[in-house]
């Protein structure tokens, strides 16, 4: 079949006509363009985060009427002007702005990987456990193949009183388990192609997955993204307690006005209007009840993360052991399932010598040769769990692009 042949390529990379660098490349359009914007406004955030220490340029223009209270005099005066406070030393603070900066735009960009990374891994899980629906349909079919033939035996023996009903209606009861078996797994296909629309339009028909490979256990330890989270925000962290503190350090700031006055009064002499510009330095030195512990907030925050990131190897290799464990399981299931072909494979060949001889029949043999092929679908079960484990442990530290 087409569909199932497509699907059963998981053993084999896969080419794809996309760039290894476009980590998105499998996902919808809706969704790549909500990850596009969601990456344009940490863009923005980081572009005035880096410059938010650069001071306004201020530009003012007035009118004023004025009617003196001790005469009948008037006049008028018009005013243009541009000024500007800048700071120019925070006692390191501008550098440590941009620092924060860059380091918080890190911290988003994991972030932004960690999301996307789950989706891809939503992805190839959902496929995983399509192939592993279509197989397990498959060995619903044989199941029901084989009741088909013990009830028709079972029938027959009834039917010339070598059986009671008891054996008969128990062989239609499994039966009927098995068709409920049957029905669970044929919607278990359809909510897994659901799964698949909810984040792509790849058809899976057509759609080989690539294989995945066991993650070393140190590079799961540095590079799994709550790790290179936790690192990445330590370091914002630290560089927003420099920032604080230098808050409360002097600071020097350089003060300009330049601009365009006319006045005129209406009756009387002393009109004027030309250029004026002014420019100086001015120190400050704030002095704030609270910057003590505003300062110590902010460092214990940076000390919390720091701490958390130790804390989270120790969770993380727990994590690993707990999926190697799991995939060794289901390495022993498969050894399990291979020893009991053999068996299957001796029982087929002296079945068939009977059936030759004239001893046994076609039933008993087609029964064995059903059941082998249940237990051969069990191996390739249990090969695609392996594969989702092993999915799972590396989109927790990539997103996609290593892969594709």
């Amino acid at each position: 079949m087409k569909y199932r042949t497509a699907l059963f390529s998981f053993i084999l990379f896969f080419p794809m006509a996309v760039t290894a660098a476009d980590n998105t490349a499998l996902l919808s359009n809706e969704k790549q363009t909500l990850l596009q914007q969601q990456q344009n406004v940490y863009d923005s955030q980081h572009e005035k985060l880096r410059t938010n220490w650069i001071a306004p340029i201020n530009l003012n223009a007035s009118y004023e009427y004025d009617k003196s209270a001790l005469g009948d005099y008037h006049s008028d005066m018009k005013s243009t002007s541009v000024s500007v406070s800048q700071d120019i030393f925070r006692s390191g603070g501008i550098t440590y702005q941009i620092d924060y900066a860059d380091a918080n735009m890190r911290t988003n960009s994991v972030l932004l990987n960690k999301q996307i990374a789950a989706l891809n891994q939503q992805l190839f899980t959902a496929l995983l456990n399509l192939q592993k629906s279509l197989l397990q349909l498959e060995q619903s079919k044989l199941r029901l193949d084989n009741k088909e033939i013990e009830i028709f035996i079972r029938r027959h023996l009834y039917d010339v009183g070598k059986a009671d009903i008891t054996e008969l209606n128990n062989a239609l009861m499994t039966k009927s388990t098995e068709l409920k078996t049957y029905a669970t797994a044929k919607y278990t296909i359809s909510e897994q192609r659901f799964e698949i629309t909810k984040v792509s339009n790849i058809d899976p028909e057509n759609f080989p997955i690539p294989h995945f490979e066991l993650i070393l256990k140190e590079d799961f330890l540095q590079n799994q993204f709550d790790v290179q989270y936790a690192r990445a925000q330590t370091n914002t962290l630290a560089k927003l307690y420099d920032v604080t503190r230098t808050n409360y350090l002097p600071s020097l700031a350089f003060n300009g006005n330049i601009g365009y006055r006319s006045y005129a009064p209406k009756e009387l002499s002393g009109s004027y209007r030309g250029d004026y510009y002014s420019a100086g330095l001015s120190l400050t030195l704030p002095l704030v009840y609270n910057a003590s512990s505003t300062v110590q907030e902010a460092k214990a925050s940076y000390l919390q993360e720091l701490a958390a990131t130790a804390d989270k190897r120790r969770e993380l290799e727990a994590t690993y052991r707990q999926s190697l464990e799991k995939i060794e399981s289901y390495r022993e299931y498969i050894t399990i399932t291979a020893n009991n072909l053999f068996l299957y494979d001796d029982l087929i060949q002296a079945t068939q010598a009977g059936v030759d001889a004239g001893t046994k029949t076609g039933y008993d043999l087609q029964t064995l040769k059903n059941s082998k092929k249940v237990e051969e679908l069990e191996i390739k079960i249990n090969e695609i769990n392996i594969q989702i484990e092993l999915a799972k442990l590396y989109f927790s530290l990539k997103t996609s692009k290593d892969t594709l």
